[in-house]
């Protein structure tokens, strides 16, 4: 009986202290955007394109036997 109670006590004790850490960890809230995170005219774009330096194409040849068996 004692050690129901001693065991009791115990996870009262873990839980308000786990539930004391918990909530310290909520202090951040979600934002919708991400204007809080970039700074006012800190980047200016005046080239609208995309300049791609390289192109690679790996082909692999298909088993057809296995394909038509299905």
């Amino acid at each position: 009986m004692g050690f129901l109670i001693s065991l009791v006590i115990g996870l009262i004790v873990a839980g308000v202290i786990v539930g004391s850490m918990v909530s310290k960890l909520k202090t951040v809230h979600m934002q919708k955007g991400a204007v809080a995170y970039t700074v006012h005219n800190s980047m200016n774009l005046t080239v609208n394109r995309d300049v791609f330096l390289g192109k690679k194409v790996e082909k692999t040849p298909r088993n057809t036997q296995t394909q038509q068996k299905r």
